[in-house]
């Protein structure tokens, strides 16, 4: 099975070659458009520079919009958020994302205070629920939100 290393950029979570690739395809495309209407332009008109330059940085913009619309469509996004975890086997939905509770456990211990502040927000309770009371990350409330989740 090809496992997919993730690498943290920016405070998110991407895989490395897509985001290399959507980068050139950013390129390529700003650029592209930016340099095919500077010399368009300057071959087949006789505007000033500037405007010349105006033109084809409007024209580099658009490229760039362009680029990030295909690379949306091209790499979608990884994260799936799934409301109602809490009635099903959080054990199932680990080994489905390609992790185990004991990786998780060790990864929420660890995890950096923005990433426990999102989850929290999420009410991410079976997840955070996971998280060694030997950790700077533990809070005793996770344990109690979620049976007061299952109740309601």
């Amino acid at each position: 099975m090809n496992k997919k290393e993730y690498t943290k950029v920016w405070g998110d979570t991407v895989f490395l070659p897509e985001l290399l690739y959507a980068s050139g395809i950013g390129i390529a495309s700003t650029m592209g458009a930016y340099g095919s209407v500077y010399y368009a332009l300057s071959a087949l008109t006789e505007l000033s520079s500037g405007i010349i330059s105006g033109y084809a940085l409007m024209a580099g913009i658009a490229g760039c919009f362009l680029g990030g619309m295909i690379a949306g469509r091209s790499f979608q996004p990884k994260r799936q958020v799934i409301e109602g975890t809490e009635e099903m086997e959080l054990e199932k939905i680990l080994e489905e994302a390609g992790t185990t509770l004991e990786a998780e456990a060790k990864f929420l211990a660890d995890a950096d205070a923005e990433t426990i502040r999102e989850m929290e927000d999420l009410e991410l309770y079976a997840l955070l629920r996971l998280i060694p009371e030997d950790s700077p990350n533990y809070k005793p409330q996770y344990h109690s939100r979620m049976e007061r989740g299952s109740e309601q």
